[in-house]
């Protein structure tokens, strides 16, 4: 790939998520990366390549720094920022004009060689500026935004089957998503299935399971506060556990945000207000320790691409207990590398719950180390970061 190429990893906010940054550094090492979009907190990158254009979230620094853009583009292009203006004009409001106005002027001032865009939803905003300024256009099927989104909003499914066959590729958390998107006319040539990078340091955390005596398991889920995220179940089988097979856990649930009232009533309904704790988010490196104080990971979740939690558990030596939904049954392995049960089966989860609880130490210990070399040898950064390089100029040169 030509050194001058401009590679903009685009989420709309600065800095973005874990897998997202990653994707970040590692490309930065070789390419120019630009970002665009909202600055959430302040953030240094090790690289002189990657390069920060934020749009203010401050009304009055916005209107400074844009007319600085505009000028610039003025300069540079007049026929871009009338073709900018066209293309605001169809939002109905002038605040909507304007705040739009504001988030396409960087892109198409700073006019990356590739935009990849990190959700499907942004499809509908940014599609033009393949249309209009020819930037090609990287789409990463992660989750929500190809799993259940375009099912409960049909405009996003329209959008999705008007756009997807015009895209340059698709990167694709696991074969399970690439399956899906190809139900929205994602050409299956084009999409790319490239596992989430996972940092070397993190194997280096690896710490062999341990059981403990007679006291009771503990289990731990990792995620944000979202029906998704299936907790309910995870309650309902804690109960199936204690009513139905005699067998108290602990289980705790670490997320960021308000705890909804749906699960606080249920934890009181079902009795479980001593056995279940709810924690905030923490720092990874920081959670990375804490997920070892625990006996299993639980996933309940009734859908995910390939969640990074249970990559990062497998990858530390924390056991690991899914449900079988999205991509899931592509790295949770039943007695090779984890346990995979039904989604929105408490009563399977339970007995899941059981065989970790029944598997002799020795045994355990030999299912963590399988999990451990599979994430090693599928999801390490260095492999996956080759393999975004290898797409972007497979994209350049029109492959």
């Amino acid at each position: 790939m030509k050194q001058t190429v401009k590679i903009a990893i685009f989420s709309g906010v600065i800095p973005s998520t874990t897998f997202i940054e990653h994707v970040i550094t590692g490309v930065g090492k070789q390419h120019e990366v630009l970002l665009f979009g909202v600055k959430k907190r302040s953030v240094r990158y090790s690289s002189k390549q990657i390069r920060i254009h934020e749009t203010p979230s401050s009304h009055y620094l916005n209107l400074v720094v844009s007319a600085y853009r505009l000028m610039l583009l003025g300069v540079k292009s007049p026929k871009s920022v009338l073709l900018l203006f066209k293309e605001i004009q169809k939002y109905p409001k002038i605040y909507n004009k304007w705040i739009w106005f504001t988030k396409f002027l960087p892109i198409v001032l700073y006019r990356p060689d590739i935009l990849h865009l990190q959700w499907a939803r942004d499809m509908e905003f940014y599609w033009f500026l393949k249309e209009r300024f020819g930037i090609k256009i990287v789409l990463s099927l992660l989750g929500s935004h190809i799993n259940y989104s375009p099912i409960l909003i049909p405009k996003m499914a329209d959008i999705y089957r008007k756009t997807f066959p015009q895209v340059d590729a698709f990167h694709a958390v696991s074969q399970a998503i690439s399956w899906e998107a190809q139900k929205y006319y994602a050409p299956a040539q084009k999409i790319k299935v490239i596992h989430s990078p996972i940092k070397e340091k993190t194997f280096d955390f690896y710490r062999p399971p341990t059981k403990h005596g007679n006291r009771p398991l503990e289990l731990v889920s990792v995620g944000r506060h979202h029906w998704v995220k299936g907790y309910i179940y995870a309650l309902l089988a804690l109960a199936y556990l204690r009513d139905h097979l005699g067998i108290v856990c602990h289980y705790t649930i670490i997320a960021q945000g308000e705890v909804p009232e749906s699960l606080l009533f249920m934890r009181y309904q079902l009795g479980l207000e001593t056995l279940v704790r709810f924690q905030s988010g923490l720092p990874q490196e920081t959670l990375f320790v804490k997920i070892q104080e625990y006996d299993a990971l639980l996933l309940p979740s009734l859908n995910e691409g390939i969640a990074n939690v249970v990559l990062e558990a497998m990858a530390l030596g924390v056991p690991v207990i899914s449900t079988n939904c999205g991509g899931m049954a592509e790295v949770v392995h039943p007695c090779e590398t984890g346990w995979l049960v039904p989604v929105r089966e408490p009563e399977a989860m339970a007995n899941a719950v059981m065989d970790v609880i029944n598997t002799p130490e020795q045994a355990l210990q030999l299912i963590a180390q399988n999990a451990h070399d599979f994430v090693k040898a599928q999801f390490s950064a260095k492999e996956r970061i080759a393999e975004f390089l290898k797409l972007y100029h497979e994209v350049l040169i029109g492959e």
